[in-house]
């Protein structure tokens, strides 16, 4: 009798729910025009380093704005994860930080991976406890960097 049940294909709308976007802070590094202006133009809620710090603030200083306010860090500082000082201000702070992992790419590449990869963004934060430092690929992967706290403290 049960051979002639068919159960739907479709997903439940408890399991589509899709994790709220989080905002993107861009580090000077990134720029405050190109990257920024792509992804508002793709509703992605953006912050930009010079719009709320001077721009020779020390990366301690941002680091703790985005605790503060919840948002995402974005940087091509990939050593941010070896640096005493950042990894101390990261872990008081409860910060998030995505690391770009391209080399040598432009603004409009960078803002191209952001966009295909701003619901994976907002999964890896919505399911990864702060603090936190991951990398983003060319492809989109948000992958978790593993940091030994402990060696920062």
């Amino acid at each position: 009798m049960s051979a002639g049940i068919r159960k739907s294909k479709k997903r439940s709308g408890a399991s589509s729910k899709q994790p709220p976007k989080p905002a993107l802070f861009l580090d000077r590094n990134l720029g405050k025009h190109i990257i920024a202006k792509r992804l508002r133009d793709a509703g992605m809620p953006v912050e930009v380093h010079d719009d709320h710090l001077p721009m020779n603030a020390p990366d301690e200083d941002w680091i703790a704005l985005v605790g503060r306010k919840g948002w995402v860090a974005v940087t091509k500082d990939k050593n941010i994860r070896y640096r005493t000082a950042e990894l101390k201000a990261i872990r008081k702070h409860s910060a998030r930080v995505i690391v770009i992992r391209m080399k040598n790419a432009t603004g409009p590449e960078i803002a191209d991976v952001l966009v295909k990869g701003h619901r994976r963004i907002a999964r890896f934060t919505a399911n990864t406890p702060a603090p936190c430092i991951a990398g983003i690929q060319r492809s989109g992967l948000v992958s978790l960097h593993k940091i030994n706290w402990q060696a920062s403290a």
